[in-house]
């Protein structure tokens, strides 16, 4: 080593601006928002939501009954339930960790839930900014680890899309204008009825979004089907193949009855009718702008437009149109 070459110092070769590193991050998220929206986001989804926003203060509102909602709910988790990280179920954090950097989002803290007999996960979030997800232990013993990042980047979906000031806000709006005053609040549950179907209606196309998230995270495509059968049947038959086409074909059944509209008071789409929209955004050239190496050769991708039309069929419970 001469001296000359003793003298240079090599960190100021690299680039360690903060400045620089946010500028790049910004970019690379911008590469995937129109009009600050993710390109992937349900058309439906959207929609709603824009007609949220356009009423005056809507959006600020809800924003603050998040935010004074979610600093007791995230003590909550801390007090109750396990956080993961480097040395604590270090898996678990990494896929958070993945999910995080793919989406461009901020990096959420994750907890394990005790809850043996339920298989599920949600987000506590007023914005992109120190997000929580928590899944049950039932998840994390029932799901194999891609599966689970399926379901991880499920809610960091819910995060990137601002679902979450929504669903926390329409939550406590809810509530507080129930008050517990006997025969009252059973005359305001019936009066808040259309409001409860119009928000459900947005509840299930949020999970559309949510769930092509996950599936722009997921490692293998074919982990975000498998955990949406597991959520149908509860990941119970201990290492029986799944027929998925046995159970897309449950779909046609659902579809030519008139008990379909029970579905209306729900939250969620039916994991049949997710695991439909999921196979239609496999083949579309928004998730492959995302992981080009999905790709399959020779087929034809749809375009953002089509695919929104499409899953509209199959996870609108009105519609629910004949399968192609």
């Amino acid at each position: 080593m001469t001296s000359e070459t003793a003298r240079i110092n090599p960190t100021k070769m690299l680039d360690i601006s903060f400045s620089d590193y946010a500028k790049k991050r910004k970019t690379e998220a911008g590469r995937h928002l129109v009009g600050g929206i993710p390109d992937y986001a349900y058309g439906v989804d959207y929609e709603l939501m824009r007609k949220v926003n356009a009423i005056p203060g809507a959006y600020n509102l809800f924003k603050a009954l998040a935010a004074s909602f979610v600093p007791m709910e995230k003590q909550k988790c801390n007090l109750n339930y396990m956080k993961v990280g480097p040395t604590q179920s270090p898996v678990v954090y990494e896929m958070a960790r993945d999910c995080a950097e793919r989406l461009k989002i901020g990096v959420p803290e994750v907890f394990i839930q005790p809850g043996p007999a339920v298989m599920n996960a949600y987000t506590i979030a007023s914005e992109d900014c120190s997000p929580i997800i928590v899944v049950t232990s039932a998840l994390v013993e029932r799901f194999e680890p891609g599966e689970l990042k399926f379901v991880i980047g499920h809610e960091c979906g819910h995060i990137h899309n601002n679902h979450t000031i929504y669903t926390i806000a329409m939550d406590v709006v809810l509530g507080a204008i129930v008050p517990n005053i006997p025969g009252l609040n059973k005359l305001l549950s019936i009066a808040t009825i259309p409001l409860r179907m119009a928000l459900n209606t947005w509840f299930r196309a949020a999970e559309v979004t949510a769930d092509r998230a996950g599936l722009i995270c997921a490692d293998d495509s074919n982990d975000a089907i498998n955990a949406q059968c597991k959520l149908l049947y509860g990941a119970t038959l201990k290492g029986e193949p799944v027929n998925v086409e046995a159970i897309v074909r449950q779909y046609d059944r659902l579809r030519s009855t008139p008990v379909r509209m029970l579905e209306l008071t729900a939250d969620h789409p039916s994991s049949v009718r997710r695991i439909l929209a999921l196979m239609e955004f496999l083949n579309s050239e928004v998730l492959c702008s995302w992981r080009p190496e999905l790709k399959k050769a020779g087929v034809a991708l749809i375009g953002k437009q089509e695919l929104d039309a499409r899953c509209e069929k199959y996870v609108s419970v009105t519609k629910s149109e004949k399968r192609r």
